[in-house]
């Protein structure tokens, strides 16, 4: 059988996106927890940083669902809305999950608060009030259908018969998730308690860590060769500050800071995912008044039980990551993820279609042109023209008529947009 050079050719765009959203982290939520750990946390290491604000429209405090909306949709909308144009004609917002399915990538949504909670909501459903949490629930089952969907069950609004329904493995706690043999499941529902997940301080008993959650989802999502859009949400920063409880949340941030950490690992030396970490607002007015040593929780006040307009910050690894630099606004966010970069092609099949025919199947960008090449040897490669080929899709195929006499031959597909 003859066989395919790995990610040979160059293709747009970026393949993989994970979105890391600390719900109602500010930058003093973030450094309480600095003071508490004795160092800095992982993602404020990331290379590239940019302070955002995270005004609703009308220049308004924002609550999670306009903030998540202006992430998801890159749209300023009323507080309470998800992903619909209002103000405006009140069309729905296509979302960055919907924007990568429309790819042919998998998609994702993870989160320690429920499922049908507002921050999720915004990248899978379209509804005029963050509590229309049934209809939210029929968006994720029969319209927008993310692959992975993990967080607390929210009241039972999404209920596990419903997803067993609409064809999702369920799982309710860490040892279900665990036994999810990844790459026999195509769909996966983690439904983990009643409402939101309990949190990190007071131990979670039966159910999984946000790390077990993430990780799980990667091992689903990265089964599809054109890549996937991820979203993880540390979710109860937001609700252990509205209670103005600093050690649950310097434990909730610690949390969300080792789940980022874990997803960097998996995508080290990849070269083709782009990580992003943001906030969607700051929750409680927030200051640090004295670092009182590691392990020790620092001296601090607060100002408010709700939201405050704090600008946060938008922290950036991998590729395009540079691009987070020139975002001042919450609304640029989905820019970034969306952003073009040249990327390997990916080789998913090779079939013998004949004795003398192979049909070799890429996964690529859609509407991009490659020239085909064919080499009989790698140590050194020789690459020969073989043809060219335009992708009408997320896949193109590649038939070889000669395949007889090239049964050693490696291929590579090069795009035409790409430096030679």
């Amino acid at each position: 059988m003859a066989c395919l050079s790995a990610a040979a050719g160059l293709a747009a765009p970026i393949r993989n996106v994970i979105l890391c959203i600390g719900d109602g982290m500010g930058p003093a939520q973030v450094e309480a927890a600095r003071c508490y750990a004795g160092t800095q946390l992982f993602f404020e290491t990331f290379p590239y940083q940019s302070l955002i604000t995270t005004f609703a429209a009308g220049g308004q405090l924002t609550d999670s669902a306009a903030a998540a909306t202006a992430i998801a949709t890159g749209y300023k909308v009323y507080e309470g809305v998800l992903s619909l144009a209002l103000p405006g004609d009140g069309r729905e917002l296509e979302t960055l999950l919907e924007a990568f399915q429309s790819q042919g990538k998998s998609a994702g949504l993870v989160t320690t608060s429920y499922l049908t909670d507002a921050t999720p909501a915004a990248f899978g459903a379209h509804e005029t009030d963050r509590y229309n949490q049934t209809q939210i629930a029929s968006d994720y089952l029969v319209q927008t259908r993310p692959d992975v969907l993990m967080g607390g069950g929210g009241g039972g609004e999404l209920t596990a018969a419903a997803a067993a329904a609409a064809g999702y493995q369920v799982v309710s706690d860490a040892a279900g998730l665990a036994a999810v043999d990844a790459a026999r499941t195509a769909r996966v529902c983690g439904l983990f308690g009643y409402w939101s997940m309990p949190y990190e301080y007071d131990g979670l008993g039966p159910f999984p860590r946000l790390t077990d959650m993430a990780l799980k989802a990667l091992e689903v999502l990265d089964n599809d060769p054109d890549g996937f859009f991820l979203m993880v949400e540390g979710g109860r920063i937001d609700h252990a500050c509205h209670a103005h409880d600093l050690p649950r949340s310097v434990f909730e941030t610690l949390a969300f800071d080792a789940v980022v950490r874990r997803l960097t690992e998996w995508a080290q030396g990849r070269g083709d995912t782009l990580i992003l970490v943001v906030s969607d607002h700051e929750t409680g007015g927030l200051s640090v008044l004295a670092d009182n040593g590691a392990g020790t929780f620092p001296d601090v006040t607060w100002s408010t039980w709700g939201h405050t307009g704090t600008p946060v910050t938008l922290y950036g690894w991998g590729v395009n990551a540079d691009l987070v630099t020139h975002v001042a606004d919450n609304t640029g966010v989905c820019a970034v993820a969306r952003s073009a970069a040249l990327m390997p092609a990916v080789a998913v099949a090779c079939e013998r279609v004949a004795s003398d025919r192979f049909n070799l199947t890429w996964a690529v960008s859609s509407g991009d042109v490659y020239r085909v090449e064919q080499s009989l040897a790698l140590l050194p490669p020789d690459w020969r023209p073989s043809g060219v080929v335009t992708a009408v899709s997320t896949r193109v195929d590649v038939v070889d008529t000669n395949a007889a006499g090239r049964a050693q031959g490696y291929y590579r597909l090069i795009s035409t947009q790409a430096a030679p």
